[in-house]
């Protein structure tokens, strides 16, 4: 059995690009699993009107993500929130920065604990933001 392994184990180096595109294609839907059942769940919430402060660019192996800060008056107070968004392409990351940065933004905010914020996809699609595609 210890041959086994042994003979194995040069093949994993051959592998090792293809497992890490796996495990991070699979950390993506994950993602974006969880970002759909968190819409699904803020739906409903009130929202409020946000406004977009920073939106930045970040390159990694596996595609681009743009990390979003905005800011929204909820329950007599300002409010700060994030939104993080990935892109195969950087291209399209940069689009999506330039497009998002300092717009107005409808925020959904959950009544109990306003400082819990979402921002929807369909909310993003409908300003003309987000395009599909």
């Amino acid at each position: 059995m210890k041959d086994f392994w042994h003979h194995l184990l040069p093949l994993a180096g051959t592998f090792h690009y293809f497992i890490a595109a796996v495990i991070g294609a699979a950390a993506v839907a994950i993602r974006k699993y969880v970002q759909r059942i968190r819409e699904n769940r803020a739906a409903m919430w009130p929202s409020a009107d946000g406004l977009v402060q920073t939106a930045i660019v970040k390159k990694s192996q596996y595609g681009s993500w743009v990390d979003v800060s905005y800011r929204y008056y909820a329950q007599q107070e300002y409010r700060y929130g994030k939104y993080r968004r990935h892109f195969a392409r950087k291209a399209a990351a940069d689009s999506f920065a330039e497009a998002i940065r300092g717009r107005s933004v409808q925020v959904r905010y959950r009544e109990d604990k306003p400082g819990e914020s979402v921002l929807l996809e369909r909310d993003l699609q409908m300003t003309g933001i987000l395009q599909m595609g």
